[in-house]
């Protein structure tokens, strides 16, 4: 494997390869592996796990990390801590809630599985009530979410962008709602962060959670949630053992104070210092610099894709979108389009359902293929992408 360098940072890409799926895997800067490899050859111990040097330095690692992404968040680290998913953080979240069968919560059926499926078990656990916005109602989501709100509703659960669209959405807008409304509000951030700002010094959700490996280009296997003070208060996890417990008797356990209460089990924190690394490398780049860049490179394949023939853009106007592109034609398969691309010239999409039914059952379609990027693509790739899927439907 070779590498790329890209706004100063070295990334683990071969030179002939065009990687346009960052909205399933990021690809991970070189010194990243580097400090996963640094932690098993210095240290690998667990932390709370003894008073020797090992276990000492472990857990000064993982605070450093925590330390990390709290300065990059504007927020204090004790706020932030650390799981193996962000569906692992979420259902943690949800069902630590008292949640009932006249509970209503709100969210979006463009996004993916990995929202939509933890409050669909809440659903048939707690036999809550899920109301759903669509496609027409994004135009002006905080609107439509107002209008949803009834003396029932619990909570708002949405993601910041949305897989299968790439919509952006205005989060603290919809923050503010909930503050205003007295109800909880989980925002998932996987895909877009490491792409755009969030500082959430000021206005925040409740909850946030994000994967490690997506936007935040970690290594797979890490996740990160910050919680309010708020709700720290009456946030009891389901999630229980290990680290996070402090005493055990008979009839009942205590559990240790924030942040660690949230980290059950011996965490991966290899894992999570090469995610704390990857967030500061994209901090020192600058998010709006990376903001500017990918929307250039939205702008390109915008306008590149529009001048192929039997080639649909899935987009609506109105709507803010950020790094994640999808299409369609109706001559040609998506996993076709994506084989094709990838045997001609080494180009990575994603092709299918895109892990989000719901916005596919919304679109009457079965497949798509999508192109994402992050800030080691360039108008090159890009370029190369539209000349090669131009020269495809050429054929077809």
């Amino acid at each position: 494997m070779s590498v790329k360098n890209h706004f100063g940072i070295d990334f683990i890409i071969n030179e002939d390869e065009i990687y346009l799926d960052s909205a399933t895997v990021g690809r991970l800067p070189q010194s990243s592996v580097s400090v996963l490899n640094d932690f098993y050859s210095k240290y690998g111990g667990g932390i709370s796990r003894g008073t020797h040097k090992i276990a000492i330095d472990a857990s000064r690692s993982l605070e450093k990390s925590r330390s990390i992404i709290g300065d990059i968040f504007s927020i204090d680290k004790s706020r932030v801590s650390f799981l193996p998913s962000r569906e692992t953080a979420l259902l943690n979240a949800l069902f630590s809630q008292s949640f009932d069968k006249e509970s209503e919560i709100i969210a979006s059926s463009l996004d993916d599985h990995s929202v939509i499926t933890p409050l669909l078990k809440v659903n048939k656990f707690f036999g809550t009530q899920l109301s759903f916005t669509g496609i027409e109602e994004e135009i002006d989501l905080f609107t439509s979410i107002q209008a949803k709100i009834n003396s029932n509703t619990k909570a708002i659960v949405l993601s910041s962008l949305t897989l299968g669209m790439g919509v952006q959405r205005d989060w603290k807008s919809i923050s503010q709602l909930a503050i205003d409304n007295e109800l909880l509000f989980i925002l998932d951030m996987s895909n877009g962060v490491g792409h755009a700002s969030y500082n959430f010094g000021e206005i925040a959700p409740h909850i946030i959670i994000s994967s490690g490996s997506i936007g935040a280009l970690g290594p797979q296997g890490s996740a990160f949630q910050i919680i309010s003070n708020e709700i720290d208060k009456d946030f009891n996890p389901i999630l229980v053992g290990g680290g996070s417990v402090v005493s055990v008797n008979e009839s009942d356990y205590k559990l240790s104070s924030i942040p660690n209460k949230y980290e059950p089990g011996s965490l991966n924190i290899a894992s999570i210092s090469g995610l704390a690394n990857s967030l500061q490398l994209l901090s020192d780049v600058g998010f709006e610099k990376i903001r500017k860049h990918e929307q250039e490179l939205r702008k390109i394949l915008y306008d590149g894709l529009k001048k192929i023939n039997k080639i649909d853009i899935v987009e609506k106007d109105g709507l803010s979108y950020g790094p994640i592109f999808s299409f369609f034609s109706e001559e040609i398969d998506a996993h076709d389009i994506a084989i094709i691309l990838e045997d001609l010239a080494n180009i990575y999409v994603r092709s299918g359902a895109l892990c989000s039914h719901l916005f596919m059952d919304e679109l009457k379609q079965e497949s798509l293929v999508q192109v994402s990027t992050h800030l080691y693509n360039t108008k090159k790739d890009i370029v190369t992408f539209i000349e090669t899927l131009e020269a495809i439907m050429a054929e077809i």
